[in-house]
């Protein structure tokens, strides 16, 4: 940090602030003589928690973050301190030492005055104790309703090449920001006044094959802006018909007070806008480091070609090197782009060895057919991407993630009880829900899988009737000597690649992770990579029936096993919309079950022979073969396991906002082939909870 000495500036300062802005010059200029100005570096500590009270502190500019530590040392009870606020009077007043620890999340300009000098200011000015009074309260009240202020967030969007993509990338992350969170967006546009000279003129717009957007106006310069930011950038802001401001800027890379200037120009919209979005130039200039050191996310839009993986390997590089202490590889999301030349594209594999560095998405070619109409303002031209295009499902399921609005379907395991998930997913679809990643266990993975590859209900059901009757079941059946199960499992991985075929979690239309569990070290394996068809053969293998997947030193076995209901996995993945499906039948339902089947068998042995010959001798067989038959090994496991999963189930359920849970009772758990009665009874479930489904759809924060 360092300090700021001119009196001149320290005024000017103490003008912005709001607390001191209706008081009069000479109260102005009393302030002003009596406290200084510090510059904070991101990272750097303002105040510490246990600290004895030394200052009052205003935020000028910039943006800090209060948090209190717990017994492990990690941050609790964070709040964010935004341009125009103050802390640490309470401290001042009372003598008692700081309760919080003050960090710069941001390069951060604060006006502090000394205790002593503070206590002084309020005895010469009793009506400032007035006014700090209406702030605490006020900042009390917001605090005991919630209503605090949002942390803005700050993206910057860079690549390393012209023409890139980032600019298109950077456009429609804005608006779609805009579209799912309805929250005050900004896409602003750094160009160098070399880029600028070299980009397509203003005037009549060029709709390039890149998509990049086409300012219509002439750009305003930086370093004007940042030097007095209030009275400048509200006349350069432009308000777009579509629901995005927009800020259209350049700058000299030769000045070099512009570096010095950059970190208050980005953060000077701080307060006004939830999302910040920064399309850089490609130079990897000071001002693009500076900006991203700012930034609290950085996208890195780079090609799949080896050239263009090969430069963005060295941006990773030079942003490491850059940031030093600031680099934190969870604030990098690197994105891949498409090419129509599939020959020049490296595999996802190739990719991953080159950059040595996760790849948030891979972002699809755009085709003619995926754009919609040619957008044509005043202040910018572009073209418009359809919502049911790829690139655009990809970027909206992006956006969704980034502000806490997805929404995660949780389908659980339950054997043939499953089928009931084909009746949810119908009334998802038709009512229009939206869900950005399932995870599925057991049965639950492989509808949940099939969903996600593309698969409406009605190809769901399709599928599920091929074992409308009960000879269908031996398709599924390759009975070998028991010694970890009937069933080798070999036919039920040729029904599933006739499924799924080839596809892979990386192809399909929504995120999925799928359940299956490690016998050896006891543990849940989250299966999100490689093939489809592996994942799902080991989330069903249910013990005593399937053989278990053996692979180097793991036995997996189904995944509903100890994770019936894995709404832990979206829980742990900041996931705050869940809704579960719970098949498991309830202590009652199984109860009530049994007694349903021993009436119906009952009553059908009461039927003599000479009224229905056939059904006599087909009701004997089923005692008889019930009788000798049931309960046999298989069936004592499964119910065995579903005794236990099923309080599992009644306690993962917990974590979610919406939990449907059918009514089965009556079916048992091997009855795939009574198809219509489960979908059926899903399907009735789903309806019941649309109320409080919307509602979590609809909720904010």
């Amino acid at each position: 940090m360092f300090t700021i000495p001119s009196l001149i500036k320290r005024i000017g300062i103490v003008r912005k602030i709001p607390v001191f802005a209706s008081l009069g010059w000479l109260q102005v200029q009393s302030i002003a003589r009596c406290g200084d100005v510090v510059r904070y570096r991101k990272g750097d500590c303002v105040s510490r928690e246990g600290n004895s009270p030394d200052f009052v502190f205003f935020l000028v500019s910039g943006r800090l973050q209060a948090f209190r530590t717990d017994s492990d040392g990690k941050k609790d009870d964070v709040e964010f301190v935004h341009r125009g606020m103050f802390f640490g009077i309470i401290s001042a007043l009372t003598g008692e030492k700081h309760s919080q620890t003050f960090e710069a999340i941001n390069d951060s300009i604060i006006f502090r005055i000394s205790v002593e000098n503070f206590r002084r200011q309020l005895t010469w000015n009793p009506g400032l104790g007035v006014k700090f009074s209406k702030v605490l309260s006020q900042r009390i009240r917001s605090r005991v309703t919630k209503d605090n202020v949002s942390r803005s967030m700050l993206i910057s969007v860079y690549s390393p090449m012209v023409g890139g993509g980032g600019s298109t990338y950077a456009l429609n992350l804005a608006l779609t920001l805009r579209r799912e969170t309805n929250d005050r967006v900004i896409l602003v546009s750094i160009r160098s006044a070399e880029g600028h000279a070299r980009s397509p003129a203003s005037g009549e717009p060029t709709f390039l094959p890149g998509l990049s957007p086409v300012w219509r106006r002439d750009p305003a310069d930086l370093k004007t802006l940042a030097e007095d930011f209030e009275q400048t950038v509200p006349s350069a802001l432009k308000q777009a018909e579509f629901g995005l401001d927009l800020l259209n800027v350049v700058f000299d890379p030769k000045d070099v007070d512009v570096v010095l200037n950059m970190s208050d120009f980005v953060n000077g919209f701080i307060n006004e806008y939830r999302y910040i979005i920064v399309d850089l130039p490609s130079d990897m200039d000071d001002v693009v480091i500076k900006t991203l050191s700012q930034s609290d996310c950085v996208h890195l839009v780079m090609g799949r070609d080896r050239e263009s993986l090969v430069d963005g390997r060295v941006i990773l590089d030079r942003l490491e090197q850059s940031l030093d202490e600031d680099f934190n590889a969870d604030r990098i999301k690197v994105l891949v782009g498409g090419t129509e030349d599939l020959s020049s594209a490296l595999s996802e594999p190739e990719v991953r060895a080159l950059l040595d560095f996760d790849v948030l998405a891979y972002l699809p070619h755009l085709a003619p057919e995926d754009l919609a109409e040619q957008i044509d303002t005043q202040d910018i031209a572009f073209t418009s991407i359809k919502q049911q295009s790829s690139y655009q499902k990809i970027l909206t399921g992006i956006v969704r993630h980034m502000a806490g609005v997805s929404v995660g379907l949780v389908l659980g395991g339950g054997a043939a009880f499953g089928l009931a998930h084909i009746g949810v997913i119908k009334v998802l679809e038709e009512e229009g829900i939206p869900v950005d990643i399932i995870v599925g266990s057991s049965m639950g993975a492989l509808i949940g899988g099939l969903w996600a590859i593309g698969y409406s209900a009605a190809d769901l059901t399709k599928a599920a009737n091929e074992f409308r009757k009960k000879s269908d079941l031996f398709k599924l059946m390759d009975f070998v000597f028991p010694l970890s199960g009937l069933i080798s499992g070999k036919a039920i991985m040729a029904w599933l690649r006739s499924k799924y075929g080839d596809k892979t979690f990386r192809d399909a239309r929504i995120p999925i992770k799928i359940v299956a569990y490690d016998l050896i070290h006891r543990q849940d394996v989250i299966l999100e990579t490689g093939s489809l068809v592996e994942a799902v053969r080991k989330s069903i293998s249910i013990p005593g029936v399937f053989q278990p997947i053996l692979e180097q030193d793991q036995i997996v076995i189904d995944g509903g096993v100890m994770n019936p209901l894995p709404t832990n996995v979206l829980a742990s993945g900041n996931i705050k919309r869940i809704i579960a499906v719970n098949v498991l039948q309830s202590s009652e339902d199984v109860i009530n079950s049994y007694h349903q089947t021993r009436k119906v068998l009952n009553a059908a042995l009461e039927t003599p022979f000479l009224v229905d010959p056939w059904f006599f001798i087909d009701t004997r067989m089923k005692f008889w073969f019930n009788k000798y038959c049931f309960p046999n090994i298989s069936d004592i496991i499964v119910r065995t396991l579903e005794a236990s999963e099923a309080l599992i189930a009644n306690e993962s359920a917990k974590k979610a906002d919406v939990v449907i849970h059918p009514d089965l009772e009556g079916l048992q758990w091997y009855e795939l082939y009574k198809v219509d009665a489960l979908i059926e009874r899903g399907e009735a479930a789903a309806r019941a909870q649309l109320p409080k489904i919307k509602g979590v759809i609809l909720k904010r924060g």
